[in-house]
C-alpha cells in the first residue's frame, strides 16, 4: 500500500512521503539541534551570574573598592577615581521602601576636602573632579542605603596632590 511503509511513492512529478517518515525526520533534526546547541552554548546565568531580580538570603555586607586617582589625568589637574562595589547595586532609588529590596540597592556619597554635606552619585561611573586648586586634597567615598544612611565599613578616604600647572618654559 503506498505511503504506509515509510518509503516514497513517486507518481508523476510529485513525491509522496508518509506522515511517519516526516515525524521521524523531524524528531531526528530536533534532537540533533538540541544536542549541538547545548554542547556549545553557555547559559545566560553562566555568563552574567544570578539574576538581580531574585532576593538573596543573608546578603553579605556591601563593599567599596576604590583605586587611586589615575596618574596621567592627575598630572593634567583632573582627578579620575575609579571604584566598584560588591553586594550593592548603584541605582537612583530612594526611600525607606527600597530598604527591603534584594539584591541590595544604594548609591555613593562623596565629600571633597572638608565639605560637610555629601554629594550623591547614582551613576556607578568613574568619579571625575576638575577645578581643584594645586596642592593636597582628600575625597571621602562611602556607600549609602536608599535613605542616605552610610553602610558601616563601606567607605574609603583617597588622598592625592594636584600638581601646579606647568609654565610655558617648564
Amino acid at each position: 500500500m503506498p505511503g504506509t511503509s515509510g518509503s516514497a511513492d513517486v507518481t508523476g512529478s510529485a513525491a509522496h512521503v508518509s506522515f511517519g517518515t516526516v515525524v521521524r525526520v523531524a524528531a531526528i533534526g530536533v534532537a540533533f539541534a538540541l544536542h549541538t546547541g547545548s554542547a556549545s552554548a553557555q547559559t545566560a546565568r553562566d555568563v552574567r551570574g544570578s539574576t538581580p531580580l531574585i532576593a538573596i538570603p543573608n546578603e553579605p555586607a556591601p563593599k567599596l573598592i576604590v583605586d587611586s586617582p589615575i596618574p596621567e589625568q592627575l598630572a593634567l589637574g583632573r582627578v579620575f577615581i575609579q571604584y566598584r562595589t560588591e553586594n550593592l547595586r548603584i541605582l537612583p532609588v530612594f526611600g525607606s521602601g527600597a530598604l527591603t529590596v534584594s539584591p541590595r540597592v544604594g548609591h555613593l556619597h562623596y565629600k571633597v576636602d572638608d565639605q560637610t554635606w555629601p554629594i550623591v552619585d547614582t551613576s556607578g561611573e568613574t568619579l571625575v573632579l576638575v577645578g581643584l586648586s594645586p596642592g593636597p586634597h582628600k575625597v571621602l567615598l562611602e556607600l549609602a542605603d536608599a535613605t542616605h544612611k552610610p553602610f558601616a565599613g563601606a567607605s574609603k578616604l583617597v588622598e592625592f596632590t594636584v600638581p601646579a600647572p606647568k609654565g610655558p618654559h617648564d
